[in-house]
């Protein structure tokens, strides 16, 4: 089985089961490498959010004996996913090796993680503490006054939130009309990752494949794991988990089935616009490979 299909089958079974991984409750922020201290990326995302651990935290076997910890015994390893892109010189170098010139422009592999709630006699960093202070809301509020070219976003009376292309706003409900400030939110954040696609951002609307009902599904797809990717960064609950209907779960396995790719061609995209989102890439960055997820921790 490759990549694809595992990760594929992965949420499939997560899916069958009513756990909708881009729908998780954030309680601890998103994952993060021990080693590095940077934030997983793309679907590795979702899928270290499926596990249930208490630690945002993760370190593979050999690192958390370096550090002079072990691995309870009987404990299982996460899979996470990498894909190494190559560059002009490496292609050329094994063009000329193996003779071949349809060479694949990445290769792809899967590493081993566990969880410091796996973990024995390695301390837990100060932000992966009971006691840690954080205000979600606070940083919800910073994080967009830092998204750079925003769109103009109105509020009115109005039953569905949306994003319009032609005239670049987001239109929201009143905040009175939500449960609660997480809750609109959560809901913005959805909005908002469209409106990323537009062409003064990330241009990903013009770069859309497939019939309209594959765009669609694409975008949508996009909008929900960014937005979830949105919500841990800031600690974000999101509120909609159990009111997920039965055929909302299945219209995303009936896609997720006819297309074992849409998954990480989506995770990658949802990431450069949540990225975007942070201010931490602008316009002019090359956009990346469509099926890149990149993940900035080992």
């Amino acid at each position: 089985m490759n990549i694809y299909a595992a990760i594929t089958e992965r949420i499939l079974k997560q899916l069958a089961a009513g756990v909708v991984p881009w729908r998780k409750t954030w309680v601890t922020g998103l994952p993060k490498s021990l080693s590095t201290h940077k934030e997983y990326r793309g679907i590795n995302i979702l899928l270290l959010g499926l596990t249930g651990f208490t630690s945002r935290y993760w370190i593979t076997f050999r690192e958390a004996k370096r550090l002079g910890g072990f691995v309870r015994q009987g404990e299982k390893a996460t899979p996470v996913y990498f894909w190494h892109w190559r560059t002009a010189e490496e292609l050329a170098t094994l063009r000329k090796k193996s003779g071949k010139a349809n060479l694949a422009p990445c290769t792809s592999f899967t590493s081993f993680v566990f969880n410091l709630d796996q973990v024995e006699g390695i301390a837990r960093p100060e932000d992966d503490l009971p006691n840690y202070i954080h205000n979600p809301l606070e940083v919800a509020e910073l994080m967009l006054s830092a998204m750079p070219d925003k769109p103009r976003i109105i509020h009115a009376h109005i039953g569905e939130p949306s994003y319009h292309r032609l005239t670049d706003c987001v239109t929201m409900p009143h905040l009175s009309q939500f449960h609660s400030a997480e809750h609109y939110f959560g809901i913005l954040y959805h909005e908002i990752i469209h409106a990323t696609g537009a062409k003064s951002r990330l241009n990903r609307f013009a770069e859309s494949e497939g019939d309209a009902r594959e765009r669609y599904s694409f975008e949508e797809l996009v909008a929900e794991f960014g937005a979830s990717f949105l919500g841990g960064f800031t600690g974000i609950n999101n509120p909609d988990t159990e009111a997920l209907s039965a055929s909302y779960i299945e219209g995303w396995a009936s896609v997720f089935r006819q297309d074992s790719h849409i998954l990480l061609r989506a995770a990658s995209a949802a990431q450069r616009a949540a990225d975007y989102v942070r201010g931490k890439i602008i316009v002019e960055d090359s956009p990346q490979p469509a099926d890149q997820v990149t993940m900035a921790a080992a």
